[in-house]
């Protein structure tokens, strides 16, 4: 809408002259965005204006004369469905500037509204203002990301540093096993790759040593949908790939530590489930073979956080720093079929998350980002739900000898599809989650969300619009009011005192366990 400057009358934006008095609208000189009275207002305010420190007087004025005018006009004309016009301030060539326009007062919403600071003395009293002061200079700001298989399902969420801008994720489909045959890969680096973190998700793996050497198992048995890998300690998927990222590089463990108590109590609690489970009626559970026999004999489990020199071909240093929580258990087997018998080794890392850096002061920066991305990189309940659904399809296409659809975006949609908010994982994979939340030494929740953060921060905030989080060692501080501050769970707020005190008690299980971290020698890497 318009009005025309000649006469006042009220134009469409299509009109090319005015429908009363003909002038050509076309032309910036004949137009104006408000009614004459409106404009003579205008005038008279800015002749009015003398000097800065009676901008914000001005224009309290002429928002109240434009309400009091608008009004006016409403009344007159029955209510006619006007729309409110915006505030501006005229120019000397008469010409309305909109850059300086003042938001339109029935767009603002009430609850929304700032209040005016009116310089002039008053004998009312200042109104308070509607929300805390912004202050987050000790904090640290975070993006909340989400990713998506390919036919839309939500199967992973993580927390960033939002300077690791560079983003991908990696889906395998094929993976041959009947517990996890849906594999994540992610990563996220700065511009300059400079620094990187990567997850990996679940996977099993068996180790099966024939003690008569029949079928010593180290490769992949793609009949049985199992992947055949050597177990020596948690860290026997990691090393292999270490060594082939980086060949010829020389490997040195400079700390170890748990990565927090609730999640080696908590994968302690996982490991020996399953354990027990393997005391019942089993069948072939290894696929050895029909008529072979198990004897548990016993389990291992790890949540050790792993700090690595990678010192590469060219003497430059990477410094790294690895999660792996891990659970094994260990059977011996015979086989009365193939006369066969030995030990077999059905292993589980929970996940992989890895942490390079080329540069110390980079290592530095990052390490506490790091254990916040360990601590919040989980995936969904869906992707558990979407990879027992398919493991469920070739275990049947195991026993009945018949291949397997592959796992597509078909697949995937249908069951996205079945899934519900009712669905959960099973018994064990509800355990592995668990495992991954408790990486976390606090828990903080609020709507729809639950994050996870170091002991050093004392505050949380997330702006779920903007997918943007805000962690603080102060209990002052504040990012603004579109962030939704989330709440300490009592069981945190109880325990501090005491997590202050768990890497002393922890000492006597392993003699580098919750060491402070020895600090790794400069690379020179710029």
């Amino acid at each position: 809408m318009k009005y025309c400057r000649k006469c006042g009358m009220l134009l469409e934006d299509t009109h090319l002259n005015c429908i009363r008095c003909g002038a050509d609208v076309t032309k910036a000189e004949n137009v104006s965005m408000y009614p004459i009275e409106v404009m003579e207002t205008l005038e008279q305010e800015s002749q009015r204006k003398k000097a800065s420190g009676k901008i914000v007087a001005m224009i309290i004025g002429l928002v109240a004369v434009l309400v009091g005018l608008v009004l006016f006009f409403m009344n007159g004309l029955g209510g006619a469905g006007l729309a409110l016009p915006q505030t501006g301030i005229k120019s000397e060539t008469g010409e309305v500037d909109t850059a300086k326009a003042e938001p339109a007062v029935e767009e603002l919403p009430e609850e929304e509204a700032e209040p005016v600071n009116d310089p002039t003395p008053t004998p009312e009293p200042t109104p308070e203002p509607s929300s805390k002061e912004v202050k987050d200079s000790k904090g640290t700001y975070y993006d909340y990301v989400t990713e998506a298989d390919e036919a839309g399902n939500v199967i992973l969420t993580t927390v960033l540093p939002k300077e690791l801008s560079t983003r991908e994720l990696y889906t395998d489909y094929e993976v041959y096993d009947d517990r996890y045959p849906f594999s994540i890969n992610f990563t996220a680096a700065d511009q300059d790759n400079a620094v990187r973190f990567t997850y990996l998700s679940p996977k099993r793996l068996w180790y099966k040593v024939s003690e008569t050497g029949k079928g010593r198992s180290d490769e992949m048995d793609m009949t049985n949908y199992m992947t055949y890998f050597k177990y020596d300690g948690d860290k026997s998927y990691l090393e292999p790939l270490l060594k082939q990222s980086y060949p010829g590089a020389k490997f040195e463990i400079v700390n170890e530590y748990d990565v927090s108590q609730k999640a080696v109590s908590r994968i302690e609690e996982l490991a020996k489930a399953k354990n027990k489970e393997l005391f019942g009626d089993i069948g072939d559970y290894g696929h050895i073979g029909e008529n072979t026999t198990y004897a548990n004999m016993d389990y291992e489990s790890s949540a050790k956080v792993y700090e690595y020199e990678i010192t590469l071909k060219d003497k430059n240093i990477l410094y790294c720093k690895y999660y792996i929580p891990t659970i094994a258990l260990n059977l011996m087997y015979a086989n009365s079929d193939s006369n066969d018998r030995g030990n077999l080794t059905e292993w589980y890392n929970l996940a992989i998350l890895c942490f390079e850096s080329g540069n110390i002061d980079d290592y530095d920066d990052y390490s506490e980002a790091f254990d916040i991305f360990a601590a919040n990189t989980i995936p969904t309940d869906l992707f558990m739900y979407i990879s027992e659904s398919y493991g469920k399809e070739i275990q049947k296409g195991i026993e009945e000898g018949v291949p397997v659809d592959p796992l597509d975006k078909v697949k995937l949609a249908k069951y996205g599809n079945e899934y519900s908010g009712d669905a959960k994982p099973d018994e064990f994979d509800t355990g592995v989650l668990d495992v991954l939340r408790s990486a976390g030494a606090l828990t903080f929740s609020g709507t729809n969300v639950t994050l996870y953060s170091t002991k050093n921060n004392k505050v949380a905030f997330f702006d779920k619009a903007a997918g943007r989080i805000f962690f603080s060692p102060e209990e002052d501080e504040y990012p603004g009011d579109e962030y939704e501050e989330l709440k300490l769970s009592e069981a945190d707020t109880e325990s501090n005192d005491t997590a202050d005190k768990e890497p002393e008690a922890a000492e006597d299980e392993s003699k580098t366990e919750d060491k402070p971290k020895s600090k790794p020698k400069q690379s020179g890497v710029e």
